[in-house]
């Protein structure tokens, strides 16, 4: 690229950085969120049925054992954050955030369509969680990445523009009322192509529009390969991920391979891939001695989140099938799907977080740490499956529980995640090394598949007639650790170099 080439992009960027057409901010803003809309309702549309389709009698569903859909679902809540690890490498090296963005939501829209064409069953089913993985191996966090590169690292907006992108994620999460309805009406397929029709909306408008309101911003990849070396790496890509497949397609068609073998040991990959990532950064030539001791004491913090998320999973597979099985859905003569409770989240998250940053706000140099907070907000994500003890024990085979001990549940597990999401990234980001800014944020994003992995393990240990011991085990752990954490919270600050 010319000087004057240079030149003329840079005043291109300088230009757009400054645009407040959008609530304020760029234009470009504009369209990730519009984006971000239509992916979440398809997300969250798909995700919130999916178990119900799994175990649902053949035709209308798969027809799989209850057990095997709760772990299946768990599964691929692990894997798909495993495989957005190897996503953000190939967004920072190889195609670029805003390539890696748009070609993964094509993916995405072709995976919803496979679990629309109903004489797939199975293998629709298996072709949609393959073409969902592909895709987080092309993306990773492109579309977070390609936010703070529409302003300059002093522009105070930054922080605004993820705020409207968290609460345009939350709104879309109001799919599983959609889904749910639409799925009871006229059966699963048909709520899935409303997906697929959601995620090609969000694509198209992307593809419309980012030209003009990005410019040359997230173009080219940060760290690019050498163009010599491309070709060669993508083969090699391409060719591993085909072995892979035909592999796991050999063990699972000789029965040397079942689902519950594979779940368990992709769970136990889960566990330990985040774990030597991080020993991977503490022990870098390019990690001072300084950081590598501020990394060291965020994994305590790290462990508190792959404990809350090891709770919320089970809302998305156990209660899943509570909801469905054990409430009482009707609500003033009408009968409320059970997807319909995993709009809830959504709609308190936004309460409890604006309540939570007006009382950080309010205490000022008087509030907690962030040890402290992550370490009671855990303590909070545990007291949400130790409340569900009481309905667990009230209610018999066959009885109906009132809907409002989930809605309780959701209440006091999202004022923990009130707690601890924000200041998650906040830390990871306070302690990241100089040389591993973007990874550390990925570690911390990691602690979901930790989690995830082990709801897939805990799964094990589930059968029906025992969730009163179930859900003691996992609250009561998950209390125990971040209360260790909270009491120990300004130890951990001075380590991770916090002013207190």
């Amino acid at each position: 690229m010319t000087t004057e080439a240079k030149t003329s992009a840079e005043k291109q960027v300088e230009e757009i950085r400054k645009q407040t057409s959008f609530l304020g901010h760029p234009k470009g803003i504009g369209t990730l969120s519009f984006m971000q809309l239509c992916n979440s309702f398809a997300s969250y549309g798909m995700s919130a049925i999916l178990v119900y389709y799994l175990y649902a009698a053949a035709p209308g569903g798969l027809g799989l054992a209850k057990e095997s859909a709760a772990q299946l679902v768990s599964l691929y809540s692990a894997v798909s954050i495993l495989t957005g690890l190897v996503g953000s490498y190939v967004a920072d090296r190889i195609l670029g955030p805003r390539k890696a963005l748009g070609i993964s939501r094509i993916v995405q829209t072709l995976a919803y369509a496979c679990l629309a064409i109903p004489f797939l069953d199975i293998y629709g089913y298996a072709a949609s969680q393959f073409l969902l993985c592909f895709a987080a191996m092309l993306v990773g966090r492109s579309l977070d990445a390609l936010v703070g590169k529409c302003y300059d690292l002093s522009d105070k907006r930054r922080d605004g523009a993820y705020t409207i992108t968290y609460i345009i994620s939350n709104i879309g999460a109001a799919a599983p009322v959609i889904s749910g309805s639409v799925a009871l009406a006229t059966g699963y397929n048909v709520a899935f192509a409303l997906s697929a029709v959601f995620a090609g909306v969000g694509t198209i408008a992307y593809y419309m529009t980012e030209k003009k309101f990005f410019g040359p911003i997230g173009l080219e990849p940060d760290d690019p390969i050498p163009d010599d070396q491309k070709k060669a790496f993508m083969t090699k890509f391409i060719g591993a991920v085909i072995v892979v497949i035909v592999v796991l397609a050999a063990l699972f068609m000789t029965g040397t391979l079942s689902v519950n073998k594979f779940a368990n040991f992709m769970s136990t990959a889960a566990i330990f891939i985040p774990i030597i990532y991080l020993v991977y950064i503490i022990k870098s030539k390019k990690t001072t001695k300084e950081e590598a001791k501020h990394v060291m004491y965020l994994i305590p913090l790290f462990i508190c989140n792959c404990f809350a998320m090891l709770v919320w999973t089970q809302s998305t597979s156990i209660l899943a099938i509570y909801a469905e099985e054990s409430v009482n859905r009707n609500l003033f003569g009408i009968e409320i799907t059970p997807a319909a409770f995993q709009t809830l989240p959504a709609i308190i998250a936004i309460i409890w977080g604006s309540v939570v940053t007006a009382l950080w706000t309010k205490l000022g140099d008087r509030q907690l740490s962030a040890p402290g907070k992550i370490g009671y907000g855990t303590v909070l994500w545990g007291l949400g499956p130790l409340f569900m003890i009481i309905p667990f024990s009230i209610y018999g085979p066959g009885e109906k529980a009132s809907p409002l001990w989930l809605i309780i549940f959701y209440v006091i597990i999202i004022l923990g995640e009130a707690f601890t999401s924000p200041v998650g990234y906040s830390s990871a980001s306070l302690v990241a090394p100089k040389a591993f800014a973007t990874q550390m944020i990925t570690v911390w994003s990691l602690s979901q598949s930790t989690g995830a992995a082990l709801s897939t393990l805990a799964v094990n240990f589930y059968k029906e007639g025992s969730e009163s011991i179930y859900f003691l085990m996992i609250g009561g752990l998950t209390c125990i650790v971040g209360l260790a954490v909270g009491i120990m919270r300004n130890k951990i600050a001075k380590g991770m170099g916090l002013n207190e």
